[in-house]
């Protein structure tokens, strides 16, 4: 492909801060030891595996022929997340070429439209056949 792929749009979500799930992030993150109340701030990563997003994901990855590996993720927040709250949660998702990624862009606010956090996922593509040559 000569150019970045379009974005494609996703959401927004309606997504909430679960106590149980925050709480089994921190252990499974090694940030059991947080303060109650406090949200781990990768926590929001969790929402990205929600299964419409990781359609998107697999139909980018088999349009490209490739396999995504985790290259980078930002977390920008203008307020902290708050237990129980819930948020409404919108990606953005293209393919860039020159490297080969896929970019995912979310936007967390609450439910007046106040901008809660950004998010910046980054997934490198290395292409099928490269991973098939190795495999000898």
């Amino acid at each position: 492909m000569a150019a970045d792929a379009p974005a494609t749009a996703l959401g927004p979500f309606r997504v909430t801060v679960d106590a149980d799930k925050v709480a089994a992030f921190a252990r499974e993150t090694g940030f059991a030891a947080l303060p109650t109340g406090r949200v781990p701030l990768a926590f929001p990563a969790t929402w990205l595996a929600a299964p419409v997003i990781r359609a998107a994901l697999a139909q980018a990855c088999a349009e490209a022929d490739s396999v995504p590996f985790h290259e980078q993720q930002k977390f920008s927040y203008a307020a902290p997340l708050r237990m129980g709250e819930s948020y409404d949660l919108a990606v953005t998702m293209r393919r860039r070429d020159a490297p080969a990624r896929l970019v995912l862009e979310a936007r967390m606010t609450t439910s007046d439209g106040d901008e809660v956090a950004q998010i910046e996922t980054l997934m490198r593509l290395a292409p099928r056949s490269l991973l098939k040559a190795s495999d000898a």
